[in-house]
């Protein structure tokens, strides 16, 4: 087993943002008196046009998926495990998100008092001008937070117990950092096959259209795999040679040259062949 403390470190994302929706407690009691009904739901009214926060929306969804790739799962609480050889490039992109975040929130923001006086006719009588935080309490309303910390150490324990006790937590928090770092690996080669079995799919198939990410997923994911091998997996290792070296075509190559195709895809197989669960 590898020393993981040495090799990785748990980071928590956080990221907040105004939703601009607000439940209408008098529209919702008189939809249910029309209706006879009771209990039977809550409406919730949008307060600015969904365009505003679109931007920050798809923002937000590329940053927790560039944090999901870089990282493996790890605990419920939503940490999840940073190898050491790739920190330094995930928080050199973080801190471009970071910036890109901030200036997009700033666009919106300038945006946003037109929007409320828009909403003035859009809602009608469900306008509440309550409803509308001010500019620089809306402001405080967008972040993002990243947070670091230790893996757990089975040998590390500064807490007041009997030896036998200490022993016993220190056997269970080992298993349980064992067992996540195999549920870990198990993921990096599910990773594998997903990307890898979709190339063996596409080239098997002739003439079959496929785009450009066909090919540069597979690099992509190549990038990323010396670091998210933090068992130190042997196999692991050449799969990742073999995508490096294996499937390093240019995507318009396989489109005009059969027998480049007909390469790339034996490669991708005898990839998948290697790949646990292909």
């Amino acid at each position: 087993m590898s020393h993981i403390h040495s090799r990785a470190l748990l980071t928590t994302l956080s990221i907040s943002a105004w939703t601009a929706r607000k439940q209408d407690k008098s529209v919702s009691a008189e939809v249910e008196k029309a209706h006879g009904a009771h209990d039977a739901g809550k409406y919730n009214k949008l307060l600015v046009s969904k365009a505003l926060l679109d931007p920050i929306t798809r923002l937000a969804a590329r940053i927790r998926e560039s944090h999901y790739y870089s990282t493996h799962a790890w605990s419920d609480s939503g940490a999840r495990l940073l190898p050491s050889k790739l920190f330094a490039a995930y928080t050199d992109r973080m801190r471009a998100f970071r910036v890109e975040f901030d200036n997009t929130v700033h666009t919106m923001l300038g945006a946003y008092p037109l929007e409320v006086q828009a909403a003035r006719v859009r809602l009608g009588s469900m306008y509440n001008p309550d409803d509308y935080p001010d500019v620089s309490e809306l402001k405080e309303r967008f972040s993002i937070n990243l947070e670091f910390t230790p893996v757990p150490n089975g040998d590390d324990f500064r807490v007041d117990l009997d030896a036998a006790a200490q022993d016993e937590l220190r056997a269970s928090v080992t298993a349980s950092v064992a067992k996540r770092q195999a549920v870990a690996l198990k993921a990096t080669y599910a990773r594998v096959y997903d990307v890898v079995s979709k190339i063996v799919d596409r080239l098997s198939t002739p003439n079959a259209v496929f785009k450009n990410t066909l090919i540069s997923n597979a690099q992509e994911l190549c990038d990323v795999l010396d670091g998210l091998n933090i068992n130190d997996d042997p196999l692991l290792t050449e799969i990742a040679h073999e995508i490096a070296h294996s499937l390093d075509y240019p995507p318009e190559l396989l489109r005009t040259s059969p027998t480049a195709r007909h390469a790339a895809l034996l490669a991708a197989q005898r990839i998948l062949s290697l790949t646990p669960g292909g």
